[in-house]
């Protein structure tokens, strides 16, 4: 099965590196290769994040008689330093295969529990769906997870052997992986479907590698001239508003990501925990956050793709 990863030779190798070069001779240049860095294009504002957290409980969970979720059973918590190595194993894992890697797909799953959560898996573009296809390898086999489809099978003798799925809990197996994918189509999607009519339920939301680092250097920034400490990532499950001017992103389910430090997490540079915004805050008018502090990132691409007719 290695012989069919050659095949992705012919699509070239999408691979972009994030990190510049400390060697900057034009002092105009670094300046604002410096502004770049300082805030990445898709960080949004507290109020925006906590809007889109709201969203969920109301548009989703309270839909499906799951009101009383709390905060703590909505945070998905990576640690920073797992995520960093885990893009970087990724980036090596495109270059040695030959792989077209375009970036990670965040895709949805539920524990047996009905816990929600994430899992982190490498995509490639699939041009004739046109979409960012997860995909995982093991034992030699390249495995594509189909994200697009209500469910996946379970395959025999599947192991971790890779760790090319990161979960907040470890490196998961291809049938891993499919267990908590189904779990959330059945315990999430379906109930919802059933009063909620869509052209398409998400099950990932997909980041370029670049943007990803970018974010995760932007968070290691900050922590150290705001003195934050942070050494994680949260993430929480989002919806837009339904706004027509959203286009295909109206009423979509989404997530978006924050800073964590000491398991608590953060939506700027103040340090402030997100469960008190909540609490304080969400209910006042909207302010013009400075977009310097927020910590906050979305806007990433939604997947499945809408139904085409």
């Amino acid at each position: 099965m290695k012989k069919k990863m050659l095949s992705f030779v012919s699509l070239g190798l999408v691979c972009t590196t994030f990190f510049l070069s400390c060697v900057t001779k034009n002092p105009d240049e670094e300046e604002q290769l410096n502004t770049v860095l300082e805030v990445p294009e898709k960080i949004i504002s507290n109020y925006d994040a906590a809007t889109l957290f709201q969203n969920d409980h109301i548009t989703r969970l309270s839909q499906i008689r799951a009101e009383k979720t709390t905060f703590e059973d909505k945070t998905i918590h990576f640690e920073l330093e797992t995520i960093t190595k885990y893009i970087a194993h990724l980036e090596k894992l495109a270059t040695t295969n030959n792989i077209p890697i375009t970036g990670v797909n965040f895709i949805f799953g539920a524990d047996i529990t009905g816990k929600r959560t994430t899992f982190l898996m490498p995509s490639i573009r699939n041009a004739s769906l046109d979409y960012q296809e997860s995909f995982t390898i093991e034992n030699g086999e390249f495995l594509t997870f189909k994200h697009i489809d209500q469910s996946l099978k379970l395959k025999k003798g599947s192991k971790n052997d890779q760790n090319i799925m990161l979960s907040p809990n470890g490196y998961l197996s291809y049938n891993e992986a499919v267990e908590l994918f189904n779990n959330y189509e059945s315990q999430y999607i379906t109930p919802f479907a059933a009063k909620v009519t869509k052209d398409y339920y998400t099950k990932a939301v997909w980041y370029s590698f670049q943007e990803i680092k970018g974010y995760i250097s932007y968070l290691k920034k900050k922590s150290a001239t705001s003195n934050l400490a942070i050494t994680g990532i949260d993430v929480f499950f989002g919806v837009y508003n339904n706004d027509p001017n959203l286009e295909l992103k109206s009423n979509t389910q989404t997530v978006f990501l924050t800073a964590s430090t000491q398991q608590q997490s953060i939506i700027n540079t103040k340090g402030e925990k997100f469960k008190n915004f909540i609490k304080t805050e969400l209910s006042l008018k909207e302010t013009n956050d400075n977009e310097g502090e927020s910590l906050i990132f979305n806007e990433g691409n939604a997947s499945p793709p809408p139904v085409k007719k």
